[in-house]
């Protein structure tokens, strides 16, 4: 499989899998449960935050892949760098705050980071 192609299907499975952490949290509300924060509810600015992250560079790494050159590359190399990092940073609040539901999506959504950073840093280099 060409290495553009695999970078493109990372990056999709980077927001399906931010859809499913979301959607983890969200269906005990299927069986009746509260799912209502203990915390008062999120800023406008970490709502806007999370779908930059969860679908904006997604997209714009996407876009780069298919349509850019040279700087094109770099971009989303730092791009899926940044993703790894916030991934696997992510992930670690789960030692925190342990949640038996996300143990299952959070360590294949770093995995997928990490592979996409380590297979857009060689696209880079070619």
């Amino acid at each position: 499989m060409e290495r553009k192609h695999k970078i493109i299907i990372f990056w999709i499975l980077t927001i399906a899998g931010f859809l499913a952490h979301t959607l983890t949290d969200a269906m005990p509300a299927f069986w009746g449960e509260s799912i209502a924060a203990m915390q008062p509810p999120a800023s406008i600015g970490m709502i806007a935050f999370m779908m930059i992250v969860s679908y904006l560079i997604p997209v714009i790494g996407i876009l780069l892949i298919v349509y850019g050159g040279k700087t094109a590359k770099t971009i989303n190399m730092v791009l899926a760098l940044i993703m790894a990092l916030f991934t696997v940073f992510h992930m670690s609040e789960l030692i925190e705050e342990f949640n038996a539901a996300q143990i299952t999506i959070m360590p294949m959504m770093a995995v997928v980071a990490i592979l996409m950073a380590k297979e857009s840093i060689k696209l880079r280099k070619e």
